[in-house]
């Protein structure tokens, strides 16, 4: 009995996000060989990882950066392409890089004064990191500069799969829900979004990945974004106000959001 309306609930859930859609319209397709496409920034300069390297590029200058001593990269964060918050998960550890990729700050929270094992951590305002701290289950404020937590929320039971970031802003996506904080630690709202991997987020926006389907969520409604072909294979994907980068392992997609207008 409780299998089967486990089974109605996720069917419910599934016709649920299919009911509204948007379009999404392409507006350029580009050859792209690398392992990883991260993002485009406010500059228009693109992020990608290829063989463990990052790198940064803007018409025709390119920058890159190497850390193989802390293996692979587990999170990047542009928010701030002035100060640009990498998460190495296996080693515990943070780089703040430069606009040239140049490290002008290494946290290694494994010898801060409280120790803290990161599940991730993202651009904060000012000097300050979104982390989430596996030990206490919690989603802290933690100012890199003075090593110190001025904000702290309370523990999420459920495992937390990612968290992303705007200057006062932070949204933790775990199992079952997409939880949103503001800088002052307080729970600003709670999702359903139980089955999704994956996120992007610009201000109130959100596109998520869900069975291999991408959907649009402005914290109410929820659309399922139709591509122009269902033979596009979603490897990774970013949005930038309102344009959509799909990566397929092979071509670089752009499209333009058709959003819903407010009736």
């Amino acid at each position: 009995m409780k299998s089967m309306i486990l089974y109605l609930f996720l069917c419910g859930a599934i016709s649920a996000y299919g009911q509204k859609t948007i379009t999404a319209i392409l507006q350029q397709q580009d050859s792209l060989s690398v392992d990883r496409f991260v993002a485009m920034d406010n500059f228009g300069a693109s992020y990608t990882i290829k063989d463990d390297i990052l790198v940064k590029k803007l018409d025709d200058k390119k920058w890159q950066y190497t850390n193989f001593q802390l293996g692979n990269i587990t999170s990047i964060d542009i928010l701030n392409p002035l100060k640009i918050t990498l998460f190495y998960e296996d080693f515990n550890t943070v780089i703040i890089l430069d606009n040239t990729l140049n490290e002008i700050k290494r946290i290694d929270f494994n010898m801060t004064a409280q120790f803290k094992n990161l599940a991730a951590a993202t651009t904060a305002n000012d000097r300050n990191l979104w982390i989430f701290d596996t030990n206490t289950q919690q989603l802290e404020v933690f100012n890199y500069v003075q090593e110190k937590t001025p904000v702290q929320n309370l523990p999420i039971s459920e495992k937390v799969i990612m968290i992303k970031s705007n200057y006062n802003f932070c949204k933790v996506l775990s199992t079952t829900s997409l939880y949103t904080y503001n800088i002052y630690g307080s729970l600003l709202s709670q999702q359903d979004l139980s089955g999704v991997t994956d996120f992007s987020m610009n201000n109130t926006d959100v596109i998520f990945l869900k069975d291999e389907l991408l959907y649009f969520t402005n914290n109410e409604d929820i659309y399922l974004i139709n591509l122009p072909s269902d033979k596009i294979a979603i490897k990774q994907f970013s949005l930038h106000d309102d344009i959509l980068y799909i990566y397929d392992g092979i071509v670089l997609y752009q499209f333009q959001l058709k959003k819903p207008t407010k009736e």
